[in-house]
């Protein structure tokens, strides 16, 4: 089966519009427990398909946790190197964490051993991505690692991704409240007053 025809039956299966979410100009997201709008920006549009890809290779589902245990995955494989991918994955982090946190640690340490496809962004157009064999790109970047490197420096920079996360989720939380009490404030002025 080629990359294709598996992100085909991923999108239908999970009943997502590829086309669709590439044209819009926004995109709902989970950042921590809040589903917010966010600008679909070109670098999402360009790394959508290896983030989709990942989730076919790992088997994380999109739920909440399943983007939380994706985002420790790539996290894991170094998507830091691509610095947008490592921001977009501590969005979605820290809710599967307070959710699912072993299942999330589980996914980071998986990522340890296996290898993202971001890379194949700089090297190959999307047609030829697409063209590849799903289960030989699987047996070469999904757990091609025995041991962890480094592990004891791996779980440090771990807690320093939810730590920022959590951050992030809070920060989510202030202003998310902060938007529904001026709502709530411009409601109050604008409409007429009772007696």
């Amino acid at each position: 089966m080629t990359t294709k025809d598996a992100l085909i039956k991923f999108y239908h299966f999970n009943r997502l519009n590829f086309t669709e979410d590439l044209k819009s100009h926004c995109v709902r997201v989970y950042i921590g427990c809040i589903l917010a709008p966010v600008p679909n920006i070109q670098a999402r549009k360009k790394y959508l398909q290896f983030h989709d890809l990942h989730h076919i290779l790992a088997g994380y589902g999109i739920d909440r946790v399943g983007e939380s245990e994706i985002s420790a995955w790539e996290l894991g494989s170094r998507s830091c190197r691509k610095p947008i991918i490592a921001i977009m994955n501590l969005f979605a982090l820290s809710t599967g964490f307070i959710l699912e946190p072993r299942r999330v640690i589980a996914a980071f340490y998986r990522g340890c051993r296996s290898k993202n496809l971001y890379y194949l962004s700089d090297i190959m157009t999307p047609e030829k991505v697409q063209a590849l064999d799903l289960e030989k790109i699987r047996a070469s970047h999904v757990e091609i690692k025995e041991t962890i490197s480094y592990k004891k420096l791996r779980q440090i920079e771990f807690v320093g991704y939810v730590l920022i996360s959590l951050v992030i989720h809070v920060l989510m939380l202030v202003a998310g409240k902060f938007m529904l009490t001026a709502e709530w404030l411009l409601h109050k002025v604008r409409s007429p007053k009772q007696h």
